[in-house]
């Protein structure tokens, strides 16, 4: 596999720029300036868009990390996908009528999301989020649409972790209605994902600006939600449907309330025996 992979195409050609032959440049060029094109194109026609030779294009391709030109068009093609939007990505798939290959590419998906997460988790990041989420008398899990069953799981986690947090349903009031309550002590955990709900951007710059701790979990650092945030986790969410891919997140999110429960072990210990306690005197049949 391409050691530079992970690195965008732009970002890696740019960098090497000013090491290219002249031939080479042009190259350049034609594929910072037409990678919507290029990604299609055969080396032959690419060389002769580009003005070179097709032996230029792997030389080109080589200097860059590839292995040769069917890796760099690749690249150009899965980063192509990704600024495509999910609705058109989708139209742009060819059914399966294997479902056994359905299952086996939504859970390589799956993989994939989790570990360019893991990747991704800064130690220092992750603790200061857990350390945020402890300091609050209660925690306030909020989100809409597929992040508002997230936030109910998020809830449902951290509380059996020993951290006093509550799910912020949605009905027919706005958030704000519900936040206005909050005092300083507690925190805001949001879930926000493409396309970005502004109802709970405004909820969480809302609780910003009156300075409780607000704290996120988005799919990248440049996330709308991001700037009112103190602390925040990004998860990968690709998915070979058009919704966002959640697997990752509940991997996160398990993480989350596992160092939580650690950390309040005792207490944790406490709340289990009051429940068995409770289940053998028939409270909880």
């Amino acid at each position: 596999m391409n050691k530079n992979a992970r690195i965008p195409l732009r970002e890696l050609i740019l960098s090497r720029y000013s090491s290219f032959s002249g031939k080479e440049k042009k190259v350049a060029d034609y594929i910072l300036q037409n990678s919507h094109v290029a990604f299609a194109l055969p080396i032959n026609s690419l060389a002769e868009q580009a003005d070179v030779s097709s032996a230029t294009i792997v030389r080109f391709s080589q200097r860059l990390g590839f292995s040769g030109f069917q890796e760099l068009k690749s690249q150009i093609i899965e980063e192509v996908k990704e600024e495509i939007n999910p609705e058109e990505r989708f139209k742009l798939l060819v059914p399966d009528n294997n479902a056994v290959e359905t299952v086996i590419k939504v859970a390589e998906n799956e993989v994939k999301n989790i570990n360019l997460t893991i990747d991704n988790i800064v130690p220092q990041n992750f603790k200061e989020f857990i350390e945020r989420l402890r300091q609050s008398s209660c925690v306030n899990t909020l989100g809409i649409g597929i992040s508002s069953i997230l936030a109910r799981l998020a809830a449902y986690l951290l509380n059996q972790a020993g951290l006093k947090t509550q799910f912020l349903q949605k009905e027919e009031h706005y958030f704000e209605e519900k936040l206005i309550n909050l005092n300083k002590k507690e925190a805001i955990l949001a879930f926000s994902f493409p396309p970005y709900s502004k109802e709970t951007i405004s909820a969480v710059k809302f609780c910003y600006e009156r300075g409780l701790t607000c704290l996120s979990i988005s799919d990248k650092p440049t996330a709308p939600i991001i700037k009112y945030s103190h602390s925040f986790m990004t998860v990968s969410t690709k998915n070979i449907m058009f919704t966002n891919s959640i697997g990752a997140v509940v991997v996160l999110l398990n993480a989350i309330a596992t160092d939580i429960a650690f950390l309040n072990k005792k207490k944790v210990v406490l709340h289990l025996d009051l429940l068995n306690q409770l289940e053998k005197n028939g409270f909880l049949a």
